[in-house]
């Protein structure tokens, strides 16, 4: 059996959620502009017909058929990396709300909603010395849950 994941690696994953949906904000406006700099037709349906009445061609379906595979290629590389992110997100959500309450709320203010350690002290109730020793605890038990997620174990961070 693989050694369980390091605490550290779990912190990263846990800090790196809260850029999970600016990097995917990035990626898509990435996309629309690839999609952008080679729309031959700008978007506009040319049917004849006022307001595109009984249009069923899609400008998007056109303009994926005419892209040059070198951009098609590009493309899909950022929408796969997209969806990569999507499922990293859930997979997190999924691990962090199996714990038990208090070690969901310590991580999810602390790491998820990035509050300060004064703020999650007085959200849980707890000083802060102990939300620490809650949160030291919480990470342990993500490392197994984030070992056996394969979606989880297999994201690399960038360096």
């Amino acid at each position: 059996m693989a050694a369980a994941m390091k605490k550290s690696k779990v912190i990263e994953l846990l800090t790196f959620y809260r850029n999970i949906d600016g990097e995917i904000r990035l990626y898509k406006a990435t996309v629309a502009d690839l999609e952008n700099y080679y729309e031959p037709t700008g978007g506009q349906s040319m049917d004849g017909q006022p307001r595109a009445k009984y249009n069923v061609s899609s400008p998007t379906e056109n303009t994926a058929l005419n892209l040059p595979e070198s951009l098609r290629e590009d493309i899909e590389f950022y929408n796969s990396k997209i969806n990569v992110l999507y499922r990293l997100k859930t997979e997190i959500l999924r691990e962090v709300s199996c714990l038990e309450l208090k070690f969901k709320s310590i991580i999810t203010d602390y790491y998820l909603h990035g509050l300060k350690w004064e703020q999650v002290s007085a959200r849980n109730h707890y000083s802060e010395r102990q939300c620490k020793n809650i949160r030291n605890t919480a990470v342990e038990n993500l490392a197994g849950k984030f070992e056996q997620n394969p979606v989880i174990a297999n994201f690399k961070l960038k360096a």
